[in-house]
């Protein structure tokens, strides 16, 4: 069978992130194989990505392979793969939500879906969670609109809204909402005094815990956090006794810059200027101000499936983001990044000993950018 030196792609944002769209078809099924291919598309490792399509950053450094649907509940399938850009490796053990966004949009522009007068919905099986998450997508009885007053922060001007409801995806990684089973652990590492968090397992595994925890204000921009050596290593030396302590242990210790569980960083709100265009954002907008880290540095934004996360956790009484963030839902929240801010509508109700999620939903807008053939460096498919 003759090995092809090219094969097409999309590449599309979705919210704050940016990815290369991939066939199922064209890629090969093995994690493995199809791992060295997304290194050869995205030129990694290299910090710059320079001879491929990867952005440089972790935000543009994702991939989203797609493909027919395998579950009757479900429209599509989509693996998320978070394309390493030091280190020669891929992350396939969590989802991105944002691109989740742009995973309805691409569903429907490549025909998986048909679109419908209004909105049209797409059921997207989340295969590296195998989790549904339902996207609502503006649209004609033709075509996907991408046009409207939606304004997010970390994306310059506006585009239509696009619905995600996250509230079929809980229990993403342990399959519990509490993996720990309480609202709150104390997390001891060594040579450090223990850090009070709250563990929440939504739509991702998310760590919560006090900025002044690890000597932050909370409103520092990525940059500090990134330039401070001791404190990279506090986080996730937090991140680390987390994942072992869940059964993660084989996953962590195989990665040099792991994605999960997150850390998330809370701050009661605050005026702080964005590290994007320095727009100032005042406390009184905010329920939380959130700084968010993993994979080796911190996040220019917040993540939307850590976004719906953290408002799951704002509804669980007790736990820190609870504590920190006022009156209690089901209501919309709104939460401070460095990019500026991100909104979501959660609903979360106590029956009997279990907490149940009953929404989970942000808006993102997303649209393709280019789409053609990549041109492989090596002999990798």
């Amino acid at each position: 069978m003759h090995t092809p030196d090219s094969l097409p792609f999309v590449m599309m944002r979705g919210g704050t992130s940016k990815g290369i769209f991939l066939r199922e078809s064209d890629v090969p099924a093995d994690r493995e194989s199809l791992t060295a291919l997304l290194l050869d598309i995205f030129g990694s490792p290299d910090r710059r990505q320079i001879d491929g399509l990867g952005g440089a950053d972790k935000l543009t450094s994702k991939a989203a392979i797609m493909g027919p649907p395998r579950r009757e509940d479900s429209d599509v399938s989509y693996l998320f793969g978070q394309v390493g850009i030091l280190a020669p490796e891929v992350d396939y053990n969590l989802n991105c939500g944002n691109l989740t966004a742009a995973a309805g949009v691409y569903a429907i522009e490549s025909g998986l879906v048909a679109p419908r007068n209004g909105h049209t919905l797409v059921r997207v099986h989340n295969l590296n969670t195998d989790r549904i998450v339902h996207v609502s997508v503006p649209t004609t009885p033709t075509q996907v609109i991408t046009q409207g007053d939606l304004q997010i922060g970390g994306v310059p001007g506006h585009g239509a809204p696009i619905a995600l409801d996250f509230s079929r995806a809980v229990g993403a990684i342990t399959g519990r909402l509490l993996p720990f089973g309480e609202v709150q652990t104390e997390i001891a590492v060594p040579g450090r005094e223990s850090v009070t968090v709250s563990v929440v397992d939504g739509a991702n595994l998310v760590i919560y815990a006090r900025a002044e925890s690890f000597g932050l204000s909370g409103i520092e921009d990525p940059q500090t956090i990134d330039g401070d050596v001791a404190l990279r290593a506090h986080m996730d030396a937090v991140r680390r006794e987390v994942a072992i302590r869940l059964g993660l242990s084989d996953y962590w210790h195989q990665r040099s810059a792991p994605s999960t569980p997150m850390l998330v960083m809370l701050q009661k709100p605050r005026d702080y200027h964005t590290c994007t265009t320095g727009e100032l954002i005042s406390a009184d907008r905010l329920d939380l101000v959130c700084r968010q880290y993993a994979s080796g540095s911190a996040s220019k934004t917040l993540a939307g499936t850590v976004t719906v996360t953290t408002g799951m956790a704002c509804g669980i009484a007790g736990s820190l983001p609870a504590q920190l963030c006022g009156e209690p839902g089901p209501r919309r929240y709104t939460f401070g990044h460095p990019s500026g801010v991100i909104h979501v509508d959660a609903s979360v109700a106590r029956r009997g000993n279990e907490w149940h999620v009953e929404q989970a939903a942000i808006e993102r807008t997303a649209r393709r950018i280019a789409e053609g053939r990549v041109f492989l460096r090596g002999n990798t498919l």
